[in-house]
């Protein structure tokens, strides 16, 4: 649901905001205000919507070697992986 509001703003303020529109790459006024509003409100939050500490650890994780990676080849890779996290007494599904 989107609510509509009107906003006064002296002349400069106005100029200035859609000189910004040019560029910022806004589209209108009202993605500037909206642009400007979440930062206000949500300044713990990063453009791509996370936490800045969650960000960075996505961010330093991405970086790591790829060494650490663990590559499954076959079904049966896959299936030792998971062996240690199968509870007593429980089977394999579907077999």
């Amino acid at each position: 649901m989107i609510t509509t509001i009107n906003i006064s703003l002296p002349k400069a303020m106005y100029e200035d905001a859609r000189k910004a529109l040019v560029r910022r790459g806004y589209s209108s006024i009202s993605e500037l205000v909206r642009s400007a509003l979440r930062d206000v409100l949500y300044p713990k939050v990063t453009v791509n919507g996370f936490t800045p500490e969650f960000e960075e650890r996505v961010l330093r994780s991405e970086k790591e070697p790829r060494s650490k990676d663990r590559v499954f080849k076959t079904e049966k890779d896959i299936d030792n992986f998971f062996l240690h996290f199968k509870e007593p007494g429980m089977k394999k599904p579907g077999r």
